[in-house]
């Protein structure tokens, strides 16, 4: 699983005085991206002309997270892919004291930049997943049975 720390800043914060929907989705996808750049495939997204797109994301929001808190960041595995095109990812935000402030699940495919069709990520891509994602891949597609528990289209 990889994770990462981040202190939550007033961009994030709602009317209400917590961070609000988009504020979340900023902070896991702006942690994403950091990941990706890490482990080098924002450069292999581009050279390769395939990148990951999304189809929806679900939002559970299960504790208030304020200004100046330290959250956790964490992506985990879930099932593997049947359809390589395709992926499903869960985000996880955990308060410092350790609770579950919120779970992202977003699905979504690979798509290729040229043709601008869902098509499936070059070996290059998928190896340094795998080489950096062990035990937690960034991108899988769900089985059957857990798409009807999440609820998620496939």
């Amino acid at each position: 699983m990889k994770s990462k720390k981040i202190v939550v800043t007033s961009k994030y914060i709602d009317q209400n005085g917590h961070v609000g929907e988009a504020g979340y989705l900023s902070i896991a996808i702006d942690a994403l991206w950091e990941f990706n750049k890490e482990i080098g495939t924002s450069q292999k997204f581009l050279q390769l002309s395939c990148a990951p797109v999304t189809f929806s994301s679900k939002i559970d929001y299960l504790k208030e997270v304020f200004e100046h808190e330290e959250i956790e960041f964490r992506i985990e595995r879930l099932t593997p892919p049947e359809d390589k095109r395709k992926w499903i990812r869960k985000i996880l935000l955990f308060k410092s004291s350790g609770e579950l402030a919120v779970k992202i699940l977003a699905n979504g495919a690979w798509f290729d930049l040229n043709s601008r069709k869902i098509t499936t990520p070059p070996n290059e891509i998928t190896e340094i997943f795998d080489k950096n994602f062990y035990g937690c891949l960034l991108y899988t597609s769900p089985s059957p049975r857990d798409r009807q528990k999440s609820r998620m289209p496939s």
